[in-house]
């Protein structure tokens, strides 16, 4: 209802958020595209040793040489993923700083923005890409973190992980349909039905 002398109140912006799937198969993608070089260098780094070993040259290697060659590669592994842990954030925390989506996301027609509507910045990334350290450098758990924060869109009232939540973040369809949607943050309310 209008009254005149009155100014309408803007109607509430909202965003339609990402589903579930198609953050599952970004994060399935990005996760491929990051593990091809670790695997490369671990397939390498296993074949080396192997190789000195004479497994190659027909030689049945002894139990004990094949005991140096594992403890040897345990600290190799080790390495290995922390590196792929350090690469890992960094991808997330600059492609989302910068272009607001990862080479998955943008397979699946998705992009971060902040709660504001704003393009994703550096630091809404870097708050954002906290959790991916935690679930891939902490030993035991850090999977079940992982596990955790892809889970959380599917209870949160927001369609929010525990990373969206700390970056302040919502993960959008590129296109907007009509779908699930939030409002944005600092809009203003709705206004009242009409009478």
């Amino acid at each position: 209802m209008t009254v005149p002398g009155i100014p309408e109140a803007p109607a509430t912006p909202v965003v339609e958020v990402a589903s579930w799937g198609r953050r599952f198969g970004a994060f399935i993608v990005d996760n491929i595209i990051l593990g091809i070089p670790t695997g490369i260098f671990a397939f390498a780094k296993v074949m080396s040793e192997f190789s000195e070993a004479g497994v190659f040259d027909g030689t049945e290697p002894s139990e004990a040489e094949l005991n140096r060659i594992m403890e040897g590669m345990t600290g190799d592994f080790v390495l290995f993923g922390l590196i792929g842990t350090i690469i890992g954030a960094l991808y997330f925390i600059l492609m989302h700083g910068t272009v607001g989506k990862t080479l998955g996301k943008m397979m699946f027609g998705i992009k971060v923005i902040k709660d504001d509507g704003n393009p994703c910045d550096l630091g809404a990334a870097f708050r954002r890409g906290v959790v991916y350290p935690i679930g891939g450098g902490v030993p035991y758990i850090g999977w079940l973190i992982t596990i955790i924060n892809g889970l959380w869109p599917l209870w949160d009232d927001k369609h929010q992980s525990l990373g969206d939540k700390l970056g302040t973040t919502y993960v959008v369809r590129k296109e907007q349909a009509v779908g699930r949607t939030v409002p944005l943050a600092g809009s203003p309310p709705a206004p009242p039905p009409a009478i």
